[in-house]
């Protein structure tokens, strides 16, 4: 995870599980929020809003 570009969702494989990060520049990266895989869909559905919302809001 050390390379995030932008903000958005990703998967970090190491820890199973998916990311929600905001980068304000290249030095002030911050995650967000996280989701642990084998959650189900509605949860990563209403999770993933939820990012989009924080991410506009």
């Amino acid at each position: 995870m050390s390379m995030v570009r932008k903000s958005g969702i990703y998967e970090n494989i190491s820890k199973r599980r998916w990311e929600y990060w905001l980068v304000k520049n290249s030095d002030i990266k911050i995650m967000v929020s996280w989701l642990q895989w084998g959650s189900s869909e509605e949860e990563y559905k209403k999770w993933e809003e939820n990012c989009l919302i924080s991410k506009v809001g």
